[in-house]
């Protein structure tokens, strides 16, 4: 028995023979398959004979056969060229569904076999052990990037793991806010966080989120002058006071009330 391990693709052949219906020598078709046996050699077979096709040019002979194969190894064109003319492009897909209808009625073609090998992964075998959310870490760990708080932090004395742990924990607590122990274990079990932020999940506590907050308290004052710096650049905002002053003559002296909008 001849063993397939490798499917190339479908073509016509072409033989001349004398036309019944006009009488005159024309092009007889079959369509073939290349492909490689088991000795890895080159073969190929005859899967339909399709008969004259004297309505086709050989353009579109190449473009039956290109669909075709595409059909048959399961693929799709991302770049589909445009004929000008309707009738040909109908022309072109009516030969390929029947063409198709009557390789599938031959049973020459294993399709579950090409359907298989079709498959860039294997989805009756994958397996997973842990899996991770990112979606929500990840928007917020850009917005950290784009505010530059671990070089603010750096500035401020941090070192680079208590950076990290900082943001680990900003992020953490954006994303799903709860009390340190809940939010070491929701990192532990449910998040990538820490493959955003670098820090050493395994070294995370509830301990260490303690004292992170903490650490972050201490330079509070610094923290909102650079944010409120920081948003200014990048929506370009302009700080605006607003001083306004209203007197209203009561029945006895003059009541003035100073407002201060910010």
């Amino acid at each position: 028995m001849v063993k397939l391990f490798h499917l190339c693709r479908l073509y016509f052949k072409s033989t001349i023979r004398n036309h019944p219906d006009t009488g005159r020598l024309s092009g007889y078709y079959r369509l073939v398959e290349s492909y490689r046996n088991g000795d890895n050699r080159i073969c190929h077979r005859t899967i339909v004979n399709v008969g004259f096709m004297e309505d086709a040019t050989p353009e579109q002979l190449n473009k039956i056969q290109k669909q075709l194969t595409e059909k048959y190894e399961r693929r799709q064109s991302l770049f589909e060229q445009e004929e000008q003319d309707l009738p040909i492009v109908i022309g072109i897909k009516k030969y390929v569904e029947d063409l198709w209808q009557r390789i599938i009625a031959s049973k020459k073609l294993d399709l579950q076999l090409v359907e298989k090998l079709s498959r860039m992964v294997n989805a009756d075998t994958l397996q997973h052990s842990n899996v991770r959310e990112i979606g929500a870490e990840n928007i917020c760990h850009t917005t950290w990037q784009k505010l530059q708080l671990t070089e603010l932090l750096l500035a401020n004395g941090f070192t680079g793991d208590e950076a990290a742990l900082a943001s680990t924990q900003v992020i953490s607590r954006a994303v799903y806010p709860a009390s340190e122990l809940k939010t070491t274990r929701w990192i532990k079990e449910n998040s990538a966080v820490c493959e955003l932020t670098g820090y050493d999940m395994d070294k995370l506590t509830k301990d260490k989120l303690y004292e992170s907050a903490l650490h972050l308290y201490e330079v509070k004052d610094n923290l909102e002058k650079h944010l409120s710096n920081r948003t200014n650049e990048l929506f370009d905002l302009e700080d605006k006071i607003i001083f306004a002053r209203a007197s209203i003559p009561p029945l006895q002296g003059v009541l003035h009330l100073q407002i201060i909008l910010v």
